[in-house]
């Protein structure tokens, strides 16, 4: 008697552009069913390895690398890329980020293989700062593609209101993560940590964190002088911003930075743990200017999740989420230096313990877990993906 044969699964490529590290995609492939989905990637780096890379082929899947370093690249990597699917032979691509989006559809429309998705990593940034080759590009890539998948409903409204994308086109499908393998820190991590960056564990002085590029998007035109006002009160505050990257906007908001008191705020570039450091922080504001300049924003999960008492404006994640389910959080209006302000000497005064705190964080996960778990992303996908 023959065996039956076992159906042929559909196969996903994912083409990645510039990440040469990313927790995204390792818990992708961590919960990625084998069989459901076959899954492989092509990543357009710079270099040839990178830990993302080493990661996705430690847990067995494909992995190739396109060397990318800039436009004078770009031929290459279309050519690259329809070499590659030519190869592959995938059912579906799905593109991240922009070279990845732009130059995988072209190749994907001069091979004619696989129906096409990106993913939405921005919302209204090339409206704002590049509205006329930002913009450009967007809207060829939503003309170009099959599918697009938006992160939040203000990414959602951004494509259909603001670019005239046809509604059946774009799917919802927030960020997953993996609520059950979060925990503290441990205590000698937290002060090698501090150590590093200055940050006082001795109670002399209050600690507020930030993570916001100096772009005018992030609130910083507010939140700076706030924190000012803060100063007023605790003069030994301290004001820790990360994520500090050059852009065109650093030096209007270095030169609001040095109207502070010396030694009273310090801007760190990049620091690969700065998740941790939530747990040191007494408060941690992030407070953009209007509801679709954040796509998502990362750091509403992950300071829910920490526990720490946030003041937020409403933007991305946080425009979908009902502030009176989560714990720790106060709200402010946009663009209100004053609210921020006297928001974030309101909760320096309560000071809520370390008990407290584990109590927001156990109430918020609960709730994320309805919105932004990993097993609700990849059902979402797999649904996705047999659509099309």
């Amino acid at each position: 008697m023959t065996e039956p044969r076992s159906p042929v699964l559909k196969k996903v490529l994912y083409v990645v552009s510039n990440v040469t590290d990313s927790t995204e995609y390792q818990q992708l492939v961590d919960h990625w069913d084998r069989s459901r989905v076959e899954l492989e990637f092509v990543f357009l780096n710079p270099v040839e390895d990178c830990a993302v890379q080493r990661y996705i082929r430690n847990k067995g899947f494909a992995s190739t690398t396109l060397i990318y370093q800039g436009r004078k690249d770009s031929i290459k990597a279309i050519r690259g890329l329809m070499s590659h699917y030519r190869t592959s032979r995938p059912d579906i691509i799905h593109f991240n980020l922009l070279e990845a989006t732009f130059f995988g559809l072209i190749a994907a429309k001069l091979t004619g293989i696989g129906r096409t998705v990106y993913t939405r990593h921005h919302s209204t940034h090339n409206h704002k700062y590049h509205p006329i080759k930002g913009v450009l590009y967007d809207r060829l890539n939503n003309r170009l593609t099959d599918r697009i998948i938006a992160i939040t409903h203000s990414t959602e409204e951004v494509l259909l209101k603001w670019e005239k994308v046809p509604k059946e086109k774009v799917v919802l499908i927030y960020h997953g993560y993996d609520l059950d393998k979060i925990s503290r820190p441990a205590e000698a991590k937290l002060e090698d940590l501090c150590r590093k960056h200055g940050i006082r564990r001795d109670g002399t002085g209050k600690v507020i964190g930030m993570i916001a590029r100096p772009f005018e998007w992030k609130g910083l035109d507010h939140s700076i002088p706030a924190f000012g006002d803060v100063l007023a009160v605790h003069p030994d505050a301290q004001l820790f911003i990360f994520n500090w990257k050059g852009t065109p906007h650093t030096e209007r908001y270095e030169t609001l930075l040095a109207k502070l008191p010396a030694g009273s705020w310090k801007t760190v570039y990049f620091e690969p743990d700065v998740v941790d450091l939530f747990h040191v922080f007494d408060v941690f504001v992030h407070v953009p200017e209007d509801q679709h300049a954040e796509a998502f924003g990362l750091v509403y999960a992950e300071s829910l999740i920490a526990g720490v008492p946030c003041v937020f404006t409403r933007s991305g994640l946080m425009h979908d989420l009902d502030p009176a389910r989560v714990k720790g959080v106060k709200v402010v209006p946009f663009k209100d230096r004053q609210a921020i302000a006297n928001r974030t000497l309101e909760w320096l005064k309560e000071s809520p313990s370390k008990a407290e705190r584990a109590d927001f964080a156990r109430q918020n996960v609960d709730v994320l877990r309805t919105m932004i778990s990993i097993e609700r992303k990849m059902d979402a996908l797999y649904h996705l993906y047999d659509s099309m």
